[in-house]
């Protein structure tokens, strides 16, 4: 997988074919998204498995008149919360995320911020290519139109996926598909567990010059909320794939999310 570069970068630096890319890189075999356990109902989330990991607790259940209420009643606190935040038009937050874009013949470092005010967005991300240097992606979303630029190159119009697609924190919340309480964080008062659908860092917006027809075929976020719902940190795990020189190849994201500023003031202006 090659950086993209700047036109007068890539005049003066050598190119590498992509056989020898291949030839000289050893596939890495990207595993499986994480089981997420049994799914515990958000009305009655389970209060024998704290960790919210879905395994059978060796002890006595706990007596429902005791426990399962507040249990259920923090639960619905929590989604409730997080629905709200989700959906707010004026909320604002930021996301600093790293981790790692796992490809067949690569492994690229993946470090950035996502910023939101509403429904604008924006995404700084550098991706460290193993011995080829950084590449940088900027993306804004504003008023519905995306652009997208790399390596500080000009902005354009991204055509495909639709923006929609491209980032959407909480989609869970948007597209019907299943939210779930995983209960209480062990050994973290006042801290709960929540897993949906999300998208944080699509494919398309790695700055490789020969990846092409990126997609995603799976992600998630579970996300780690106060008891209000808010959001404090998390882990995003997308599987998807891409044409590298047109050959078919597996995309696995894995990213460690930080959330701070929520409630500041957050400009962002189309390019």
């Amino acid at each position: 997988m090659r950086p993209r570069r700047s036109v007068a970068a890539r005049a003066a630096a050598p190119v590498l074919l992509a056989a020898a890319v291949v030839a000289a890189c050893q596939p890495v075999s990207i595993g499986p998204l994480p089981s997420l356990g049994a799914t515990i109902d958000s009305a009655s989330p389970s209060a024998g498995d704290p960790a919210g990991s879905g395994s059978a607790s060796g002890s006595a259940a706990p007596d429902p008149s005791a426990s399962s209420a507040p249990a259920a009643a923090a639960g619905l606190a929590v989604l409730d919360g997080l629905r709200a935040f989700a959906g707010d038009p004026d909320r604002t937050y930021r996301v600093s995320f790293s981790g790692d874009s796992r490809h067949t013949t690569d492994i690229l470092k993946v470090k950035g911020t996502l910023d939101v005010a509403g429904d604008d967005a924006a995404i700084v991300a550098t991706f460290r290519f193993p011995g080829q240097g950084s590449g940088r992606t900027d993306y804004r979303l504003v008023d519905g139109t995306d652009w997208v630029r790399f390596d500080k190159g000009s902005w354009h119009g991204l055509k495909s996926p639709a923006a929609s697609v491209v980032l959407d924190p909480f989609a869970g919340f948007h597209d019907g598909s299943r939210v779930q309480y995983l209960g209480p964080v062990k050994g973290k008062d006042g801290q709960f567990q929540v897993q949906l659908n999300a998208t944080y860092l699509h494919p398309v917006l790695i700055p490789a010059v020969n990846l092409t027809a990126e997609k995603i075929t799976k992600a998630k976020v579970l996300l780690v909320t106060d008891a209000r719902g808010i959001p404090l940190r998390g882990t995003w795990t997308m599987r998807g794939q891409g044409r590298v020189s047109g050959q078919l190849q597996a995309i696995a994201i894995d990213l460690d999310l930080d959330f701070s500023k929520i409630g500041e003031p957050l400009t962002i202006k189309k390019p």
